[in-house]
């Protein structure tokens, strides 16, 4: 049985314990107080003295008379307050008690001349007598201090009984009996005698009503229990079974519940849960590529107080695997107002990848393999939306007609798959190559300053890879394929993709008027 300490003992110990801090307080601060009114006091008193001396003394200064000086100062130090004093002028000197003014703080009084206020005629200098007025200021301080504790004394020993007569012994009486009194029961407290409408006889009325309340509950949770049970275990099996991965997250990442479908798609990107050490961060942002992402969508969609959706990539640990999740987020407040997420990754993998196959079928070429006509209209607008220096280049083969005319379209394909292999192998990393339709491409490059030099160098080279022979037929007769090319520039000769494409168009229709007699000359600029 655990020994309890009487609320009587305890009370009477706080209330004592209250008094002695609130008494020190008040007396330490009212010591202080005392003390320091007291220091003003003797200053105040000093400087009265002065203002009661400063006419003789000024009067003395001025008609040079040394006794009544004397008088002056030796009349000053007659004060308890003033230990000593010096009076100085240009005819007169005198300081009374001088054997006592080393070490001595001093104030510093001037005099003036009586007739002329801005002259002045002689110094005063008082020194107060510290020790005495600092023993006095001690004195009177020490002696309020203890009539504050003497006060506090009494006031607690009243504070003591009251508390015990009306607090105290009616609330012992009322814990005594309710602790014998088992909960669910008809047993009930009883009113002590005397208490009339008081305060204990509201307690006791309110404790009566509340265990009659906690009777009817008692009754009401038993019928309750066996449908919570049966309810909680129907939620299990559906949150367990679940196949969507769900996981319950507080606002600071920590993971308060999950199913295994969770654990299965941690496994899936290579991440084991089982390790003490796995922290996932807030809404579970270190398993994305691109978390911030995520926290901006988050952020949006409970800033119009909805539940946020969304499709996002997972970081994954193990190699060729990609994991695509639809994420949807949904805030949970509890009963004690803390929140929490719930969080619910449905894999969407198979599905990313038929649509990135689609997207890629209808923005490449299946015969080269390289961007089509659409896919390139999409970079080239890219590229005038982030405003970066490109020059579009129009290339048209030379003799790919007469390929197609003589050995058939199956030696066409071949040079067109040919060109697209030595475009992609010559070209620079950040030049894209375009197969704009039949046997024209498209070459976006990234150009500086120096745009037409470096365009040059770069056409000659990829020149230099095509023009090599081809052998068709049963002879194995050798073709050559070549190609005339028409540059424009962003945003040096406009920043519209129409008008790169048109102009461009035009170069390179100049530059076909060469083919045959100057086909060095395959590569014209466009004018703006």
């Amino acid at each position: 049985m655990i020994k309890r300490v009487g609320i009587a003992v305890r009370l009477a110990f706080f209330i004592i314990l209250a008094a002695l801090g609130i008494a020190y307080t008040a007396s330490e601060v009212f010591y202080q107080i005392t003390y320091d009114s007291e220091i003003e006091d003797a200053e105040r008193d000093i400087k009265e003295l002065f203002q009661t001396v400063s006419s003789t003394a000024s009067i003395a200064a001025f008609v040079e008379d040394e006794e009544l000086v004397k008088e002056v100062v030796n009349g000053l130090v007659k004060s308890k307050k003033i230990k000593a004093a010096a009076f100085t002028s240009d005819k007169i000197t005198y300081a009374a008690n001088a054997e006592q003014l080393a070490g001595l703080t001093s104030q510093e009084f001037i005099i003036f001349n009586p007739f002329i206020q801005e002259e002045v005629i002689a110094k005063l200098k008082i020194y107060p007598d510290l020790n005495f007025i600092q023993k006095e200021a001690k004195n009177i301080s020490s002696g309020n201090s203890l009539a504050l504790y003497i006060l506090a004394v009494f006031v607690t020993i009243a504070a003591i009984i009251i508390c015990f007569y009306l607090i105290t012994r009616p609330l012992v009486y009322v814990s005594r009996n309710l602790h014998d009194i088992e909960p669910g029961t008809n047993a009930r407290l009883l009113i002590p005698k005397n208490q009339g409408n008081s305060e204990i006889t509201g307690l006791i009325q309110d404790t009566n009503h509340l265990l009659t309340k906690v009777e009817e509950q008692f009754i009401k949770e038993r019928g309750l229990r066996k449908e919570i049970e049966f309810l909680e275990q129907r939620f299990r099996m559906l949150f367990e079974n679940a196949r969507a991965p769900i996981v319950l997250l507080a606002t600071d990442g920590e993971v308060i519940l999950h199913n295994e479908a969770f654990e299965l798609l941690l496994e899936k990107i290579g991440v084991d849960y089982d390790k003490s050490d796995v922290a996932f961060g807030e809404l579970l942002v270190d398993l994305f590529e691109e978390p911030q992402d995520l926290v901006k969508s988050v952020e949006e969609a409970f800033a119009r107080d909805e539940f946020a959706t969304g499709e996002h990539k997972l970081k994954s640990f193990k190699e060729h695997v990609q994991v695509w999740v639809q994420v949807v987020v949904s805030p949970i407040e509890a009963e004690n107002n803390k929140k929490f997420y719930q969080v619910t990754l449905n894999d969407i993998s198979r599905r990313r990848e038929e649509l990135e196959a689609l997207a890629k079928e209808a923005e490449y070429d299946a015969l080269t393999g390289i961007l089509n006509r659409n896919g390139g209209e999409k970079v080239i607008e890219k590229a005038l939306f982030d405003k970066k220096a490109f020059a579009l280049v129009l290339l048209d083969l030379n003799g790919f007609k007469q390929v197609n005319d003589v050995y058939g379209h199956d030696a066409g394909d071949e040079v067109l798959v040919f060109v697209a292999e030595q475009l992609k192998n010559t070209l620079r990393k950040q030049d894209i190559p375009v197969r704009w339709g039949g046997d024209e491409f498209v070459l976006l490059l990234q150009v500086d300053e120096f745009h037409r030099q470096t365009t040059t160098l770069i056409m000659d080279k990829v020149m230099e890879q095509i023009k090599q022979p081809f052998y068709f037929g049963e002879n194995n007769e050798e073709v050559y394929i070549g190609f005339s090319a028409g540059v424009s520039f962003y945003p040096l000769t406009t920043n519209n993709m129409n008008k790169l494409l048109k102009l461009a168009d035009v170069a390179m229709y100049e530059a076909k008027q060469f083919k045959h007699t100057n086909p060095e000359k395959y590569l014209f600029f466009a004018d703006k």
